[in-house]
């Protein structure tokens, strides 16, 4: 009787020690796409001019920013720098000056994206964007190097208002 109650608890170690090593390999096959699925907040974004110097993608200072892409294809992205407030205290009662500074100082954009698993690309298919420009059918591709949680959109050779080599990165939050 007392040899029964070890081998019971014997071949439940045995078998939950067995499934123990298959959830982690299928944790490290995750596909690129499920591996950018979740929230990332803005570490830094540049790009270029013509010349090669650095060029600002948002006017303003602290520049914040949010990434959400879901598991079903969703995008939507904020950037956004601080500016004084509005002094008519109603965003339908702007300055020339408050106007300017809203439209250099916020970059924001919804729609849909695909990854290209064998690129290493992803490709944002714009809807609506605070920049009308960048809602196109072509989409905007950018490489994906994911370290960690850190992940680093660069677009080589693409080229949009003067700027050019944008590299954005982000760090994940969820």
């Amino acid at each position: 009787m007392n040899l029964r109650a070890p081998t019971r608890r014997t071949v439940g170690l045995v078998l939950l020690a067995g499934a123990w090593p298959a959830g982690s390999v299928s944790a490290q096959a995750k596909s690129l796409k499920n591996q950018l699925v979740g929230t990332w907040s803005l570490v830094s974004f540049e790009a270029n001019d013509s010349a090669g110097h650095k060029v600002p993608s948002i006017e303003g200072s602290d520049v914040k920013g949010r990434l959400f892409l879901t598991d079903s294809g969703l995008l939507s992205v904020q950037i956004i720098a601080d500016y004084p407030k509005l002094a008519s205290n109603d965003r339908l009662k702007t300055t020339p000056a408050e106007d300017k500074a809203v439209a250099h100082g916020v970059l924001s954009f919804f729609g849909t994206y695909t990854v290209n698993e064998g690129s290493k690309q992803i490709v944002f298919h714009i809807e609506r964007s605070s920049f009308p420009n960048q809602a196109t059918d072509k989409g905007f591709a950018r490489r994906v190097t994911l370290t960690g949680d850190e992940l680093r959109l660069d677009s080589p050779g693409q080229t949009v208002a003067g700027r050019q080599n944008f590299v954005i990165v982000w760090k994940r939050i969820h």
